[in-house]
């Protein structure tokens, strides 16, 4: 019996309901990255592939990435009309795209499957010991669905799965909502789960992209929205930005081990910062500021998490040992990012209102041409 197909079936008249994706202004951008099988890789971080974009530091870029192929060996229009979907003339256009990554882009390292991946970009002036910050403008999806499963010996609870299952989630843009059922409606907030530069060389040539590192990566961290802004350490010439594993939304954790996987359009905007010494991804919203720990062991990220937070609050607020740990205690959240990605993530939500006089300005004007 086919199970999927049972579990998919009630969704079929509530997509038949739904709107495509989000026709909101896009922000202005300097640089367009299609999805090509040429501007694409999968599975893992290629150290010999050349950038496909090389930008200045304040630069502006549009990437277009794929996901939601839950089709298998099935034709993809096919499965896509099985599931009651409806796509607009630029939704299909996406679809077709992803159809030709997934068939034509260069595996390496005989890595066949995996994250779909754009990159690498490059930002010119950007050497070992400096910063990449990514201000994130825009993360809006492609197509009007996203997918959600499991399967034996993955996920939170790896041996309670019994057979694969998958459930396909209709996008109501207007609502910014995806239909899980007809009677249950998730939150939409969309995010790249792979953010990262080119691993360190101590890594390998062809570092999968399933765990996340300190070069970023998998985060899977769903407060990496529009509007926020991730800080990576640089390991190579160029830095050598990659984003994929496009989510619509996602609880902290990511239980099953996925996310609503779709294609999302993300643009991004890239400035430099020189010899910071930064060695561990940060980011920072509007209201909070994030510190993170990865370890395979949840036990040893959240000790990481501890570190990493209060090394941020000795070098940005001045705090001592005791005090910082102390305040990590009553007014900071340890929340679990995911436990899903071999190597486990802690991320630390830092309220900015903590601070009474921290007047430092989120987004100013970036530096052009560093």
């Amino acid at each position: 019996m086919n199970t999927d197909r049972l579990r998919r079936a009630p969704l079929a008249l509530c997509l038949l309901l739904l709107c495509g994706a989000s026709s909101a202004a896009m922000p202005a951008y300097e640089h367009h990255v299609k999805l090509t099988p040429d501007n694409s890789v999968i599975g893992n971080y290629p150290a010999d592939k050349k950038p496909i974009l090389t930008v200045k530091s304040g630069a502006t870029v549009r990437i277009d990435t794929g996901g939601g192929n839950r089709w298998g060996d099935e034709d993809a229009m096919s499965w896509i009309a099985k599931q009651g979907i409806k796509l607009n003339a630029e939704e299909t256009v996406a679809i077709q795209e992803i159809v030709r990554v997934v068939k034509e882009t260069p595996r390496q390292a005989g890595i066949q499957s995996g994250h779909l991946i754009v990159g690498p970009i490059a930002v010119e002036g950007a050497m070992p010991g400096d910063t990449l910050e990514v201000r994130i403008k825009s993360v809006v999806p492609r197509i009007p669905y996203g997918t959600v499963g499991g399967r034996p010996g993955r996920g939170g609870i790896p041996d309670d799965v019994k057979e694969p299952f998958s459930f396909v989630v209709g996008f109501d843009a207007k609502r910014t909502i995806g239909q899980f059922s007809p009677d249950i409606a998730v939150p939409l907030a969309p995010f790249q789960g792979v953010m990262g530069t080119l691993p360190a060389a101590s890594e390998g040539p062809n570092r999968r992209s399933g765990p996340p590192g300190l070069f970023g990566g998998n985060l899977d961290c769903k407060e990496l929205v529009d509007g926020t802004t991730l800080f990576l350490p640089v390991f190579h010439p160029g830095g050598l930005f990659y984003t994929g594993d496009a989510h619509a939304a996602q609880g902290d954790g990511e239980i099953t081990v996925n996310a609503i996987e779709t294609a999302n359009t993300a643009v991004l905007q890239f400035i430099l910062h020189k010899n910071t010494g930064l060695k561990v991804p940060r980011a920072e919203t509007p209201t909070h500021y994030i510190s993170f720990g990865l370890d395979p062991d949840l036990d040893n990220a959240m000790t990481m998490a501890i570190r990493e937070t209060n090394a941020f609050l000795a070098e940005t607020k001045q705090l001592p040992f005791e005090r910082a740990f102390a305040l990590g205690s009553i007014g900071i959240d340890f929340r679990v990012t995911q436990v899903v990605d071999d190597t486990k993530g802690i991320h630390a939500m830092i309220p900015k209102s903590l601070f009474l006089k921290d007047k430092n300005p989120f987004w100013a004007p970036a530096p052009k041409g560093r």
